[in-house]
């Protein structure tokens, strides 16, 4: 198969603080939904930052067409399903011990289909719910243990706006992005005191131009250097952060902290930036985000 040529990946600037995983021996990222659209150019773009990426997909062919785009040797495809915890936890054992320890996972596989409730059929949420809530369940699960013995680990949780505005006619969708977005914050709470250097992020990339997404959408490969950025950085106090595209969502403060802080003369927080925002507008209204798995 032919490799395709590589081009040098440009240097964004990066102004979260804190130590950046690829300090330092061997790194290895476990990516799900690596055989297409962001989960591939999260894939090459993470191997041109000298990470090992062990990509997991459904389509062998997929994913050795993302190995070819890729650093070589950088890149192990790993067909999984990862809506089958049992499976997922035999890849993960596989994973370790063949690629070696894996510092990073990113959540990305995810599926869409328009359906609304008066015309699909059970069945069809399902399938939603099992590969776009319980998939991020079963390969954190997996991979967790590795992290937990190392006292290390960083998982990006990437999600959609569909999760909290329900998108018509997308119930299954809608539902199961609802149930990843909560996962991601009961995960976030469970570890910030028993394993504070596991850090957890969630991440809203906006709607891409990708085959799910908008030709107007922003192009994976810009998405995938913020993605690469952030996935990179294992700051204490990216623990439960959420960012949409480049840039760091902040919760909103009450009435009352906003009259404190200004009697105090105290400086709001800004958003933490991954890089020049660069995405349109229009772009951010669609809340499909994510890629078939």
């Amino acid at each position: 198969m032919m490799r395709a040529d590589m081009t040098a990946s440009p240097v964004l600037r990066h102004r979260a603080t804190g130590t950046c995983l690829a300090a330092g021996g061997r790194q290895v990222a476990v990516i799900t939904g690596a055989g297409l659209g962001l989960g591939r150019a999260l894939s090459v773009e993470l191997t041109r930052r000298g990470i090992h990426v062990a990509g997991i997909g459904r389509d062998p062919c997929h994913l050795a067409q993302t190995g070819d785009l890729c650093v070589p040797g950088q890149f192990t495809a790993l067909r999984g399903d990862v809506s089958q915890p049992g499976p997922m936890r035999e890849l993960a054992a596989q994973v370790e011990a063949q690629v070696g320890p894996v510092s990073i996972v990113v959540n990305n596989a995810a599926i869409y289909r328009r359906q609304d409730f008066l015309g699909a059929v059970a069945e069809e949420v399902v399938d939603h719910v099992m590969v776009n809530t319980c998939g991020p369940i079963n390969v954190t699960a997996a991979f967790m243990p590795g992290m937990l013995d190392r006292g290390r680990g960083r998982i990006i949780n990437v999600s959609s706006f569909a999760g909290g505005n329900p998108l018509p006619g997308s119930l299954g969708y809608t539902v199961s992005k609802a149930g990843a977005r909560v996962f991601s914050q009961a995960l976030t709470v469970e570890l910030a005191r028993r394993m504070p250097h596991i850090t957890v992020t969630e991440w809203i990339p906006g709607i891409m131009a990708t085959r799910t997404g908008r030709p107007s959408g922003i192009p994976p490969e810009t998405v995938a250097a913020w993605g690469a950025t952030l996935a990179l950085d294992d700051s204490p106090d990216l623990h439960g952060a959420i960012f949409l595209c480049d840039a760091e969502m902040l919760p909103p403060r009450s009435l009352r902290r906003r009259v404190k802080d200004a009697l105090l003369l105290k400086p709001s927080r800004r958003p933490r930036i991954l890089a020049p925002a660069m995405a349109p507008a229009p772009a951010l209204a669609d809340p499909r985000t994510g890629d078939p798995e």
